[in-house]
């Protein structure tokens, strides 16, 4: 179960290890939750604490379910990696990278999208958002979220196409993601390598993050020096409470470690 990350101390054996990574989350871990994903942005003093990371060498990524164009936008710090699309699509070193058979789903989800219309499923507040090769339906401005939910999950389970999507669940969205072996897991772990990091701190808030503080464990368990940390709100799940080493209270919390790390960094 995590411990409540109150000091740097705990990590400052981690900050020795050098190259040192930051791989985190970006929706409710850096930027806070919006009733609207398009509204989405970190927050500018998270933005200038990133930047004086990658000042000092750390080499950050940024693991996330969007489309890398949004995930740009949203980060707006330069000289930062992505893995996106939950690590269907790779940026780093300003070099974009896909993984096999992304067309087909591509299309697929489009096909998906008309289906899922075509049920009347643009109740109030519920969001059908293209990702390109997955699609996230968001439901946390409908006015009951729970019938949404299950309106949403109905929907699916009628759609021919979207039954050839694996069905994810986080916060107040459920996604369909193309059935490959790809995950913020495996992104992770690819991040670590391409990187050449010795140490890293892993950050994120919601169920999918799980997979990559599970990756980050199994290359502790290889001599990496790997710390974790879940970004605590009333939506957390007690599953990702016990994946981590340790907690922090929102985006404020993960604002103050990245301030601290600033500082004790040389």
């Amino acid at each position: 179960m995590a411990q409540t990350l109150t000091s740097i101390d705990p990590l400052l054996p981690l900050l020795r290890q050098a190259p040192l990574g930051v791989l985190s989350d970006i929706d409710g871990t850096l930027a806070p939750i919006v009733p609207r994903p398009e509204d989405a942005a970190v927050p500018e003093e998270t933005r200038r604490l990133l930047r004086g990371l990658v000042e000092k060498g750390v080499r950050v990524a940024l693991v996330t379910g969007r489309s890398l164009e949004s995930a740009l936008q949203i980060a707006g710090v330069e000289g930062v990696a992505f893995a996106t699309e939950h690590g269907l699509r790779l940026w780093i070193n300003s070099r974009l990278e896909a993984a096999p058979g992304l067309p087909e789903y591509e299309a697929l989800a489009g096909q998906a999208q008309s289906e899922l219309r075509q049920m009347e499923l643009q109740m109030p507040g519920v969001q059908v958002e293209n990702k390109g090769p997955l699609l996230a339906v968001h439901y946390r401005r409908a006015k009951e979220p729970r019938a949404a939910r299950q309106a949403v999950l109905a929907a699916v389970e009628r759609s021919a196409a979207a039954r050839r999507f694996r069905l994810h669940e986080g916060r107040m969205v459920v996604e369909l993601r193309p059935p490959l072996d790809v995950d913020k897991g495996t992104a992770a772990v690819t991040l670590i390598e391409r990187l050449g990091l010795s140490g890293v701190v892993c950050l994120g808030d919601d169920i999918t993050d799980i997979d990559m503080f599970a990756a980050a464990g199994r290359k502790r368990a290889q001599g990496l020096a790997a710390i974790t940390v879940a970004v605590v709100s009333e939506e957390a799940t007690p599953e990702l409470l016990r994946a981590a080493d340790y907690s922090l209270e929102g985006t404020e919390g993960v604002r103050w470690l990245l301030g601290e790390l600033v500082r004790a960094l040389p």
